[in-house]
């Protein structure tokens, strides 16, 4: 008996050992190096990071949505609109390294073991098919650009928030399954708080792809009611655990125009092309085991594929939809076609593996076709996973051989920090030290400051943060007792002049003892009249009573749960 105990704990337990060593390998390119991998978004994430790892070190909850440390404590709201639960892990992450390497490591690592864990996870509960499961869940992680290498060569956010979707696909799964209970309400809400915790757009496919299954489950179920009151219970659960979030978005948002992201004016530059890699072969299989079991298609497996394929259909930028872009308003926001990819990988993923367990059990076939089968899907993919490896290690030798990765991808502040050996230098500053290394991670785009204008790559507004907020530098700033930021600098004679720092409707304003109403220029920055001498400018930020019950709805919600669980198993075990 105990025999048997064990092996089915190792049957369990091997595709799990497997993904971890598939992590740890995926970390040797960085470990070899000892570079840091630097994109598109890295200074982005880095600022997240350190505004996140700073309010946790001093233990400063005030003014929360402005950041007072990273972006150069420039007052910008940037984290209360993005992922604010994701910037806090980071800043966990980030204080106990204290160093960007180790902060890098990690968090690949966090990322490459849970979206292949997961996604495992999800295939073979559907399919009991462990070896098959494993297969598809690391081609779909290892292959595609989107899953995995869009976090470590470009720190794309995006992996975050899709890594739990294997999660909302279960909960879309069960709803349409006909049982008794079509939805676990905790289970739903809890995980549509985290993704949205970790990554909006991630939160709003999300939604998309649940309510397909809620529609469809709504129409096939006799438990109507019973489902409506489940998913409400569920929707109710993910708003009180991110109740801060929606109403500090809402305060600012509403209050005042924000700039959106940048408009990108080509969007089939930045598409998924369907005929090459994993999203050729999924089609191809999807469509081939179709045609196989199109008596045994479910109505779960024809919503997959559909959204499956319409995933991909609007990442693929056909003229049809890129004519159009920037004319659609949820469009212009994401920005780029591909950002449609890894949901549609996702759907189509799931899809290929309930397909070919209803083949292998119709057609009965014995294991060794099973392995024959994941065998050949690794070999046509294994030539990719070996090129995304070989990618990821010249992406990480790029920080030290080529001195505009460097430059193209941080905004240096002074001369003295151009040469790229003192750029390299200051990155790698640890536990002290570490500090520094924020003189040469500076986020250039106007995202989410005060402005009403259209922004487009690198026009006026991204000058305007590079030159009012970045380089500026005979200004003094730090964190006062109040947790407020406090910015001081000389003046020789009474004149107008920019701040490098950002006011909002919301900002709080005192300049020398006295408080004002903040005049601003493009993207936000503060225009004052300073006095001869020393001059003094306080900014801290309203925080409405609203705001204040929002930020603990969390915990109520929290201790409401747990209260009921522990009822619950009480009831179970008195019965």
């Amino acid at each position: 008996m105990k025999q048997a105990m064990k092996k089915i704990q190792w049957y369990q337990a091997y595709p799990y050992l497997i993904i971890l060593a598939i992590a740890l390998i995926f970390a040797l390119p960085q470990l070899h190096s000892r570079g840091i991998y630097l994109g598109a978004d890295t200074a982005f994430h880095f600022n997240r990071a350190f505004e996140s790892m700073q309010r946790l070190k001093h233990l400063n909850f005030h003014n929360m949505t402005m950041s007072l440390y990273g972006f150069g404590a420039t007052g910008r709201i940037v984290n209360a609109f993005y992922g604010p639960g994701l910037g806090y892990c980071f800043g966990l992450i980030l204080l106990m390294t204290q160093a960007w390497l180790k902060f890098q490591l990690i968090t690949n690592f966090i990322l490459t073991f849970g979206t292949i864990a997961l996604s495992y996870w999800l295939f073979n509960k559907y399919s009991r098919q462990p070896f098959l499961s494993l297969t598809v869940a690391t081609l779909l992680s290892l292959t595609s650009y989107w899953a995995l290498t869009y976090w470590y060569q470009s720190s794309g956010g995006m992996p975050w928030g899709m890594m739990f979707l294997p999660l909302v696909i279960d909960a879309g799964m069960q709803m349409t399954s006909g049982q008794r209970q079509l939805v676990k309400p905790i289970k739903l809400g809890i995980t549509m708080a985290i993704i949205l915790e970790c990554h909006m757009l991630s939160f709003v496919f999300s939604v998309f792809i649940i309510a397909a299954f809620f529609i469809v489950a709504l129409v096939t179920t006799n438990q109507k009611l019973m489902l409506v009151k489940q998913i409400a219970l569920a929707g109710l659960i993910s708003v009180g655990l991110t109740l801060g979030y929606w109403i500090d978005y809402l305060t600012i948002i509403k209050t005042q125009p924000i700039l959106s992201p940048f408009i990108f004016t080509s969007p089939k530059a930045l598409s998924t092309n369907p005929y090459q890699g994993l999203a050729f072969w999924l089609i191809v299989l999807s469509i081939t085991l179709l045609v196989a079991c199109v008596k045994q298609v479910s109505k779960q497996q024809w919503l997959l594929l559909i959204f499956g394929l319409l995933f991909l259909f609007i990442a693929s930028a056909p003229a049809i939809v890129t004519n159009h872009w920037n004319d659609i308003a949820f469009f212009k926001i994401v920005q780029f076609p591909m950002r449609f990819t890894l949901p549609g990988l996702y759907l189509l993923s799931f899809f290929v593996i309930l397909s070919l367990t209803q083949l292998i059990n119709t057609l009965n076939l014995k294991k060794q076709y099973l392995l024959a089968i994941s065998i050949g899907l690794l070999l046509i993919g294994g030539m990719t996973i070996k090129n995304t490896y070989i990618s990821n290690e010249n992406a990480n030798q790029n920080f030290w051989r080529q001195d505009n990765t460097l430059a193209s991808k941080l905004v240096i502040p002074n001369d003295e920090s151009k040469e790229a050996s003192q750029i390299q230098d200051l990155l790698q500053k640890r536990q002290q030290q570490f500090d520094k290394s924020m003189h040469v991670v500076n986020f250039s785009a106007p995202d989410y400051l005060p402005g009403k204008d259209e922004v487009f790559s690198n026009d006026k507004h991204y000058q305007a943060v590079v030159n009012n907020l970045i380089l500026p530098s005979q200004f003094k700033k730090r964190i006062n007792n109040a947790g407020n930021l406090e910015i001081t600098w000389y003046q020789a004679h009474p004149a107008k002049i920019q701040v490098p720092a950002v006011a909002y409707r919301q900002t709080v304003a005192t300049l020398n003892g006295k408080q004002i109403m903040p005049k601003t220029g493009l993207v936000g920055v503060i225009d004052v009249v300073g006095r001869e001498g020393e001059n003094q400018l306080i900014l801290g930020i309203k925080t409405s009573l609203l705001q204040t019950v929002a930020y603990v709805s969390p915990i109520i919600v929290i201790v409401i749960l747990l209260s009921y669980q522990v009822i619950s198993i009480r009831k179970r075990h008195n019965e």
